[in-house]
């Protein structure tokens, strides 16, 4: 069993360790940060403080135990987001291959792998989201289950970026072999509309 200042320890190293590289990450995805891990994160050093400027010891205990549980929703908060925001860049993929054969990349294994992998993580989020209501960052039993379910959803998007992030430069090929043929295609359009006004004309 921990003692009260291992407790307090594990609280700075989850929020150095695991939530600063968390809101590093979704920041570089998204260009911003939401107010809800902000504000995990002061009530956090809220009870923190107010452990520190107790002299009761029960007092001093309760406010690590509603630390933990706001240190953990802060984790949550983490991976909700920055699965919204692999979401996004998901569909900002989307738009910008959509012309492209994608069954081209890697002999064909690409394309199945990458809608499989969305499939599983976007059902991992529906899951996820299901448990919102029953979220409560000051009762740490009723959240283990949510917090299980948004980690996992969290590994699933890690995946499907990874997948894309990974063939960038086959993806930038396939893409450019289909610009090229929509260039020609225009290309000839323009030359036939050019050579029926040519035959009219003369």
């Amino acid at each position: 069993m921990l003692t009260d200042e291992e407790r307090v320890e594990n609280i700075y190293r989850k929020y150095i360790d695991v939530i600063c590289p968390y809101i590093l990450q979704y920041e570089l995805l998204s260009n911003t940060f939401p107010i809800e891990i902000l504000n995990e994160i002061r009530a956090v050093f809220t009870h923190l403080s107010k452990h520190n400027l107790s002299n009761d010891d029960s007092v001093k205990r309760k406010n690590i135990q509603k630390a933990e549980g706001h240190i953990k929703r802060a984790i949550l908060d983490c991976y909700k987001y920055i699965c919204m925001a692999y979401e996004d860049r998901y569909a900002e993929f989307d738009r910008r291959y959509k012309r492209a054969d994608l069954s081209l990349v890697d002999s064909g294994e690409f394309l199945p792998q990458l809608l499989e992998a969305r499939r599983n993580a976007i059902a991992l989020m529906k899951e996820a989201r299901k448990t919102d209501l029953l979220i409560n960052s000051d009762a740490e039993l009723t959240q283990d289950g949510s917090y299980e379910k948004y980690e996992k959803a969290f590994v699933a998007y890690s995946l499907v970026y990874d997948l894309i992030d990974n063939s960038y430069k086959k993806l930038e090929n396939v893409r450019k072999k289909a610009l090229f043929k929509d260039y020609l295609a225009i290309a000839g359009y323009i030359i036939g509309i050019l050579g029926v006004a040519l035959t009219v004309i003369f």
